[in-house]
This record gives structure tokens, sequence and C-alpha cells, in this order.
């Protein structure tokens, strides 16, 4: 086993593992791979159930959670239980049959329809010693090595991560496998999560080829991707990944909140011009037409800026250092009225942020010239759950 050491990674130091990224690594022909999906036992209400994931902090799960509920195999990963508790919780349930494996390795087509919109990817595992996946921001790396840890004690991969195509289209590969009946099915009000196993030969191998051939850029999942790579099994770098393309995805900014400062100290000796905006739907409008705009914001003054570079870059290398924030002064919001009233109630600052397009992700995924931590956010997220994977 290759001792973790202390390494930079992408602008931070954290724990990784056997090799660092090649952003020029040469494609490899097992760089994509079947594998045999994890799921719940059980028909749509049971998975459903057990794979609903309730909008409240890890730390604060309802007491009514299910026994077999999926959040009882993250959320180790989020709090300072030992990740073994996990690895034991998962045995069990794979000895009680609460979760099984599928019988014969395969691709899976995902669709998930919501308010009547469907995105529609393809499940594969991607190797992270070939250089396909390519992250686009940085990350946080206590976030990451807690994520290492479970997946180390787990030996397994409860949640994908979720990348684009850069090339080629994969949709119209798979649309054909949805005119059966899906494999596994949620449905929680109007939105529906379904899964199909591509097995066939002929498809598996013309998948495989079409995403051999392109990046693949990380959209959600930049710290299990970070984690991951730390393997010191191959198995545990072969990534759970669902690739949509890029129209099947909505981006979105993460705004800033910072608790200790007040509007008058956050522009104090910034060299940028400002613009006095008349409210919340103003600095909406503001950040919507300049990927470099920001509105720093107490909630009840608005001040509009534009430095000419990417908003969070601006933020993480010039108003960050220039305050002398630590990493730990600064709080994450994607709604950017949700921020506003945060510092309106609480006091503080915000700094609310424009959203970066396709292009600037994908060029900082390519060229390696990586976005700060939580630049961006992207939806659908796929339903955590659905599709699982062990090696245990």
């Amino acid at each position: 086993m290759e001792a973790w050491g202390s390494v930079a990674w992408s602008g931070i130091t954290t724990s990784v593992g056997p090799g660092d990224l090649a952003y020029d690594a040469p494609v490899d022909n097992g760089a994509i791979v079947p594998f045999r999906a994890v799921g719940f036992d059980g028909g749509t209400p049971a998975v459903s159930a057990r794979t609903y994931v309730p909008s409240v902090g890890w730390a604060n799960l309802p007491s009514t959670l299910p026994e077999h509920h999926v959040l009882r195999l993250l959320e180790p990963a989020f709090r300072d239980d030992a990740p073994a508790r996990a690895a034991e919780t998962a045995r069990a349930w794979f000895a009680d049959g609460v979760l099984t494996t599928d019988a014969e390795p395969a691709f899976y087509a995902y669709r998930l329809t919501l308010e009547g919109s469907a995105s529609v990817g393809v499940v594969a595992l991607v190797d992270l010693d070939a250089g396909h996946l390519r992250p686009h921001e940085d990350v946080i790396a206590s976030y990451a090595i807690r994520q290492a840890r479970l997946a180390e004690a787990t030996r397994a991969q409860w949640e994908p991560i979720t990348a684009y195509t850069t090339g080629d289209p994969v949709a119209p590969l798979i649309m054909d496998e949805l005119d059966r009946p899906a494999d596994r099915v949620a449905v929680d009000g109007d939105r529906t999560d379904e899964i199909w196993a591509i097995t066939s030969a002929s498809s598996v191998a013309r998948i495989r080829a079409h995403l051999d051939g392109q990046p693949l850029v990380i959209a959600d999942g930049h710290h299990r991707y970070a984690a991951w790579r730390t393997s010191y099994e191959r198995e545990g770098r072969l990534a759970l990944t669902l690739v949509f393309d890029p129209p099947a995805l909505a981006v979105g900014p993460i705004h800033r909140v910072v608790g200790s400062l007040d509007l008058d100290e956050a522009v104090k000796g910034l060299p940028l011009p400002a613009v006095d905006l008349s409210g919340v739907d103003a600095a909406a409008r503001f950040v919507s037409e300049g990927e470099s705009r920001c509105v720093l914001t107490d909630g009840v003054r608005f001040l509009g800026v534009d430095p000419y570079e990417c908003a969070p870059c601006w933020v993480e290398d010039v108003f960050t250092p220039h305050h002398g924030l630590e990493s730990d002064a600064v709080s994450y919001e994607p709604d950017l009225r949700a921020a506003a009233r945060t510092v309106a109630e609480g006091g503080g600052v915000a700094l609310l942020l424009s959203t970066p397009t396709i292009a600037t992700i994908t060029r900082a995924a390519t060229t390696g010239r990586l976005l700060p931590h939580k630049s961006s956010w992207f939806r659908p997220k796929p339903r955590v759950g659905m599709v699982m994977r062990s090696w245990a």
C-alpha cells in the first residue's frame, strides 16, 4: 500500500495517492468499464423510500429516517463518526438482502424526469488513472479526506460523480433502451428516476468506444473525484460516473456569505468602482449580464462591481486575501435571494456571483487552470442510492 502524503493538488494541499492527473494522458481502451450495480431490493415504493434525501443539514437528519436508508451509508462522510460504522451497516444490509448486486456487468441508461423535462445519460466506471475525467474546480481538502476514508472503509461508491461529454453526445446511443420497462424506478412527486441495464456486447462496445474518445468534464462530485484518486486499490480508482450531455444540465453560481464583515469594511480599499443597485431584483439582473460581475450586499444596500475576471476567481484571489479571511469564515449558498436574506437577518456580507458558462467550465477542465472550489452548481443531480457500487 502506498502511503498517503501531503501533496499539492490543484492549488491546495490534500492527501493524494498514486500519480498525478495528466491532462494530456493518452486514451486507454480500458478507461470506460461496465460494472455490476448495487441497488435496493424491492419495488418502486421501497426504492423511493430508501433513496429519498431530505433537504436538511447532515447533522440534523430526521429521527424518522427509515432503518434501511441510503443516508446511513453516506452520513459518516459528513460527520465525525468513524466510517467503519457505514461499513458495518453495508455488510449487514448485503447479508440481509436489503442491498443486492446485479448478476452481470453492464452500463446503465439513466433517465431523470422533472416537471415534464427529461435528462438522459449513461452510468459507467471511468478509470481515474487514464485522465478521462477532468475537474473544473478545486476542492476543500478536509471534505475530500472524509470521502476517501469512507470509500476505503466501505470499499464502495454510494453516489456517482456527474460529468458531461465534450464531444459527440451519448444520449442518442441509449435512447432505444428506454422503450422497455425500467429495471429500477423511484418516483417522488413530479420527479421520476429510472435505470436500465445495458448488457448486450454490441451496445457495451459502442458506448465504451464513444466515451473512450473524449474528455469528460466533472459537473458535480469533485470531492469524490479527489478522494477516489487516492485509493491504493485499482477498483477504488474506477469512478462510478453518470455522464450527461451539456444540454441536459443547468448551471448556476454558488454565492458567498461572510458573517465577520460589514459592507463598509467589505468595500474599503478595493480598487473597483461600485454601482449602487436598487435591491435584490436589480442585483440579480446585474450579475446575469456579465460573467465577471459580483454584487456585495448586507441585505439592504447592494453594490455591483465588475473586476473583469471570473467572479469566483476575483473573490478567491483578491477579495478574500485582501480581508485576511480564512476558508472557514466563508459559507456557501446557491440561492441568490437566500444569501441576501441571510445577511439581512443575521448580519455580515454576501457576495452574489454571476453564473460561469459551460464554455468557461470546459476550458478550465481541459486546460487544468481550475476555478476556485464551489464556483458552480449543476442540476439535475441523480437520486442518491439509485445506482451504487461495491467491491467489498
